[in-house]
């Protein structure tokens, strides 16, 4: 198998993560603040250990500030719906995902707030002009993509940030594809919220994530409700951070896993990560270039970018690519709209997507060498274009 879907889930993890997961699964852990047995206390240590390690990985000063989730739609979730109110005005990008969008778009029909979308140029960067425009004294919330999963364009989040604060606005950054591979520095940069994925550049499990609360964010209303080991007395929900926005049981092993993902990333260096995974996407755009017949998408190698490609082969559908890919060479990428159908609708690729292939950092010259020739070989065969 050669797996060139990392922008989806990393894979493989760390040899460090599965160690740790392994031994939890083996050994057993209990459930933090449920009981006062050693389990119990050994789950809580752990957990609090790993807040503590996204606290400094993202550079805040309280731990509280740390929201585990059950995901980066979990998260964003949690923020969009915890922190407006009706008749707020939010705005987006064309970049975002249908995490963002969905919830927003439900809000808007619903008459609760109102929208407005940001356009981006055709490498997939938002137009900073047109992005003044939109944001007015009344918008209360600016939701950004940082990296986009279909065209890898990481955008300009310190000058974008500082738009938004000159208007007394806040900034929910979806870092769901940079976490991990690109500096994010809370307190230094113009970030109210950060919603990252912790089974991606994080390297944790499925089924996690978080939601980091910066300092000029002082109250959210809380997204589900029930159980948190804590004030267990009370018929409402605990005031208390980061209990308030925790209820239900931890994932134990999923949120171990990620501090283990984040000791590999800062025993290996995020630059080093990038570099690597950089790497990769040149060798891809380089080759891929020299066919006429493919059409890439998104920035070139030396612009501000993740590790992600998209790319279309003229006369095939992307979903058939996908599907030769997969059962022909073993080769796994994801074909589609990848959940991006605003990103794809300023792309012209809207509603057949694009072949999206991601390398990681475990990825190797071969496995790109194999896929290139699979390429080759795909965009060679005569296809009838109507």
């Amino acid at each position: 198998m050669i797996y060139l879907d990392n922008a989806a889930t990393s894979f493989p993890k760390p040899e460090n993560v599965t160690k740790k997961v392994m031994e939890i699964l083996s050994l057993g852990i209990g459930t933090p603040g449920r009981g006062n047995h050693i389990s119990a206390a050994k789950a809580t240590l752990g957990v609090n250990e790993v807040r503590g390690k996204f606290r400094d990985f993202f550079n805040l000063l309280e731990d509280f500030r740390i929201i585990f989730t059950y995901s980066a739609t979990d998260a964003l979730n949690m923020a969009i719906k915890g922190f407006l109110n009706k008749g707020d005005h939010v705005v987006i990008t064309h970049t975002e995902h249908n995490s963002v969008s969905r919830p927003l778009k439900a809000m808007e029909r619903d008459g609760f707030i109102s929208l407005d979308i940001a356009p981006c140029n055709e490498e997939g960067y938002v137009i900073i002009d047109e992005f003044k425009k939109l944001i007015t004294d009344k918008t209360k919330l600016v939701v950004v993509n940082h990296g986009s999963n279909v065209t890898g364009a990481v955008q300009p989040i310190e000058e974008l940030g500082q738009i938004v604060r000159e208007k007394g606005s806040y900034l929910l950054l979806d870092a769901a594809q940079t976490a991990g591979v690109v500096p994010i520095d809370m307190r230094n940069m113009p970030i109210d919220m950060l919603v990252a994925a912790g089974h991606k550049s994080l390297y944790g499990l499925q089924g996690t994530g978080v939601l980091v609360l910066g300092e000029r964010i002082f109250k959210l209303r809380p997204f589900r409700e029930g159980g948190t080991g804590f004030d267990s007395q009370s018929e409402c929900q605990p005031v208390n951070w980061p209990e308030a926005y925790e209820s239900g049981t931890h994932n134990v092993p999923g949120i171990i896993s990620m501090g283990e993902g984040l000791n590999f990333i800062n025993d290996t260096g995020i630059k080093n990560i990038a570099e690597r995974e950089l790497s990769h996407v040149a060798r891809l755009y380089e080759y891929l270039s020299r066919f006429d017949n493919i059409k890439i998408y998104g920035p070139a190698p030396d612009k501000p970018r993740t590790a992600v490609l998209s790319f279309n082969i003229l006369g095939w559908e992307a979903e058939d690519v996908g599907v030769v890919l997969n059962q022909n060479y073993d080769i796994h990428t994801r074909a589609g709209l990848q959940c991006s159908p605003l990103t794809h609708q300023f792309l012209d690729t809207f509603p057949v997507g694009t072949v999206r292939v991601s390398p990681g950092y475990f990825t190797t010259e071969k496995d790109i060498d194999n896929f290139c020739n699979a390429i080759r070989r795909i965009a060679q065969v005569d296809v009838p274009v109507y």
